[in-house]
């Protein structure tokens, strides 16, 4: 704690030497627990085109004997190999066959070892804690049954690892064009009767991987596999990879109930943050425009973690598959003074969920990224119900203005706080811009509210008062400004409260952000819909319709709750709780920087990512997130004010079809320092005004041909030159390099644009 106390300052000690009051609703009775919608995935064919598929189209590889068929449709066939539980799926539409390891390898010729040869074969490997130590079994590993029942359209089969008794069921079907592969969270089952008892050698659940090498090849010439790292990523399937590495990242970011809180040793060297992966899915082309595969975490998706392995790492195949983490161990202190004084903690029941993965086959000009994307895309029309809720066009782009009204910071007094955008100052800042030109504009208030200790509504006099901010949003309204209020019900800022959940190490869940070099504290999901029930009448009164929710990124995790634990995937359901919530009321809801599953839940896409992590393994960053949802929702991007390359960024803004965002102040962007917003360095229109008219003014040119219209193809012609289509028949060539390009037709200048 007194580390803690030293990177951020007296600000703590002051508040509990103060005695600064913290309202709290009464919570008392607000028990934790939510139902968790089971996973209708058999209500969805994603791939129902069965209009091109042709019955007598030959096979590309031969089956062999030791598969046999378990089910038929018009699109696909389904082979089955008992002892390794393997898969074959012939695509009927082009005659592709997939396998789930390489049926025309010897694989003992080929120098691997039996463990090796075990994990290629096996269609479920478990990854175990034998006590403590992690170790990785398959279903081809001695002491394994299986028992099978032959359905319809696939086959069930009950899987018992005896000697470590643990046991479920596997069910893989067919459905249209898409294959499902199924373990349902009743059937998982440690049934040692001793587990967890002192003196026992527990061995206990860890991960469960499924079909790790589905798809997986040594090299294709014109494949690649889509990695939903940000904004998308590429990496060829190249007969000598690029890097030999391996890549791992959990979906939806890092789960942080298990981690310990790291103090920050500011002798380390500042990294780059890896970018989140938001969208539970990757993709596999092993012939562009021909054959490929998108494959969903349809469900299970939180606990889920994504898995690269270039060809040469650890076998002679490129790897893309996920894997699920049933359990994780965490760090149970022993001393509230010396960290360095603990054991392994492990959670006694694994956590609970339906694993269901969808393996989408494509074919022809739906066998790329863009094909991965859309299909997706239907996948959420289908089982979420999204929606198109683009803006109605108009004669210019829209553009986001963020103001952080009020922070709060250590004062001669103690804490105080900082006015840095008055009421007034915000409509005097808007009316300046819309005399300088800017139509569209989409306004939210940002204000940190002391006695909640975070982003809370509520009327400061020091900011103007009720009247200024009624003045104020009449104002908005008479111009058309679309106006949000920034609510951030995921987390407190500087001290723990009594919405803090706990870690499963029973300590406050409190996360270190380095940016910004103070603390935060995650709220119990729990408590989402009790503060917005707390602030639905202020609201409505103040005549606020739409909300801009933020810290929803960081809100999936696994923690103690008074004897329950709580999961991710109870997460999830309180979250999109809150969100229908607030649209019952008729408030609409916008997210910063959402994960896939709030897509269907939310207006606008704010904080949409513009890059990968460029790991160095990665051929080309592609619009995977922009392919999905252009036409059905406005997408504005992180904040320019930060932007260090201005020609590419507005590039980037027309070849994503995403609108600018910007952050201000009315007050020097001084005072922000030591506050929760103390990473932006830049925020008064003074400064900023000739930049966000470059931005606006470029990108309009180019986004106001095709506002509206849905992102139909994105192709990169060359190193540096790309092309975009939209469904209104617009296309837009992009020029990245420092050079003119010329086709012979088109000629653009060097970090410029043309639109045909």
């Amino acid at each position: 704690m007194v580390k803690k106390l030293l990177i951020y300052g007296t600000i703590v000690l002051v508040l509990i030497i103060s005695g600064v009051s913290f309202h709290f609703l009464n919570m008392d009775n607000v028990k934790y627990g939510i139902a968790v919608t089971q996973d209708n995935y058999q209500s969805v064919v994603v791939n129902d085109q069965v209009v091109a598929c042709n019955n007598e189209t030959e096979s590309t590889t031969e089956i062999p004997a030791k598969f046999k068929k378990v089910a038929e449709n018009e699109q696909l066939e389904l082979y089955l190999e008992e002892n390794t539980v393997a898969l074959m799926v012939k695509d009927k539409c082009n005659g592709y066959t997939w396998s789930s390891y390489d049926v025309s390898r010897d694989m003992v010729e080929a120098g691997y070892s039996p463990e090796i040869i075990n994990f290629i074969q096996a269609g479920v490997s478990l990854v175990t804690y034998d006590k403590f130590t992690p170790n990785r079994r398959t279903i081809l590993d001695s002491n394994v049954e299986k028992n099978y029942e032959m359905l319809d359209n696939g086959f069930k089969v009950s899987i018992d690892f005896k000697a470590q008794q643990i046991k479920f069921d596997l069910i893989v079907t067919l459905q249209g064009g898409d294959l499902l592969v199924h373990i349902p969270r009743e059937s998982v089952d440690e049934y040692n009767p001793k587990l967890w008892e002192s003196g026992n050698n527990n061995i206990s659940m860890n991960e469960m991987i499924v079909y790790p090498f589905f798809g997986a090849t040594s090299h294709k010439e014109d494949g690649y596999i889509v990695i939903p790292d940000g904004s998308g990523a590429i990496v060829n399937l190249s007969e000598k990879p690029k890097y030999t590495t391996g890549y791992s990242a959990a979906i939806y970011g890092k789960d942080m109930g298990y981690e310990n809180t790291i103090i920050p040793n500011n002798k380390g060297l500042a990294l780059k943050p890896l970018e989140r992966i938001s969208v539970p899915i990757f993709g596999v082309i092993h012939d562009a425009n021909n054959a490929g595969m998108l494959v969903i975490s349809e469900s299970g998706s939180s606990y889920a973690m994504y898995n690269y392995n270039s060809r040469d790492l650890q076998t002679s195949y490129y790897q893309s598959y996920f894997s699920y983490i049933y359990r994780k161990d965490y760090s149970q202190f022993q001393s509230r003074v010396n960290e360095e004084q603990h054991i392994l903690g492990f959670q006694e029941e694994p956590n609970e969920f339906d694993l269901t993965q969808r393996y989408v086959f494509l074919q022809d000009n739906d066998a790329n990224y863009v094909g991965v994307a859309k299909k997706y895309r239907d996948y959420l029309e289908k089982k979420d119900g999204l929606e198109k809720s683009v803006s109605a066009v108009k004669e210019k782009i829209p553009m986001k203005i963020d103001f952080i009204n009020n922070e709060v910071a250590m004062g001669t007094l103690g804490v105080e706080d900082v006015a840095t955008t008055t009421y007034t100052q915000a409509k005097e800042i808007v009316n300046e811009l819309i005399n300088s030109g800017y139509e569209n504009l989409d306004v939210t208030f940002k204000t940190f509210i002391q006695n909640k200790s975070g982003y809370h509504f509520d009327i400061l006099s020091h900011l103007g008062g009720k009247d200024d901010l009624e003045d104020t949003l009449d104002f908005f309204a008479t111009k058309d400004i679309s106006f949000s209020y920034y609510l951030d019900y995921a987390q407190s800022f500087y001290e723990s409260t009594k919405y803090t959940a706990s870690k499963m190490n029973r300590r406050d869940f409190d996360v270190y952000h380095s940016s910004k070099n103070l603390f935060n504290y995650m709220n119990n999901p729990k408590y989402y819909q009790v503060l917005a029930e707390a602030d639905i009448d202020s609201l409505k009164s103040s005549n606020i319709s739409a909300l801009a929710l933020g810290g929803l990124q960081n809100s999936l995790f696994t923690h103690y709750d008074n004897g329950v634990i709580g999961s991710s995937i109870e997460g999830m359901e309180y979250t999109k709780q809150l969100l229908g919530f607030f649209q019952d009321k008729g408030i609409s809801t916008s997210v910063y920087a959402p994960d896939a599953y709030l897509y269907s839940y939310m207006d606008k896409l704010y904080q949409t990512p513009m890059a990968s992590s460029e790991l160095i393994f990665v051929d080309a960053t592609i619009p995977l997130i922009p392919l999905i949802l252009s036409g059905y929702k406005d997408m504005y991007s992180p904040y320019m004010n930060f932007a260090t390359d201005d020609d590419q960024s507005i590039l980037k803004l027309i070849e994503y079809g995403i609108y600018p965002s910007f952050v201000l102040t009315g007050e020097s962007t001084y005072k922000l320092k030591d506050t929760a917003s103390g990473d932006v360095y830049i925020s008064e229109l003074e400064y900023l005004s000739d930049r966000m008219d470059t931005y606006y003014n470029v990108v309009n040119d180019a986004l106001k041909q095709v506002a509206g219209s849905e992102m139909v193809n994105h192709e990169i012609v060359e190193p540096g030159i790309i092309k975009v289509t939209y469904s209104n028949g617009r296309e837009i060539l992009m020029n990245y390099n420092n050079r003119d390009y010329s086709n012979g037709e088109v000629q653009i200048k060097a970090k410029g644009f043309v639109i045909l």
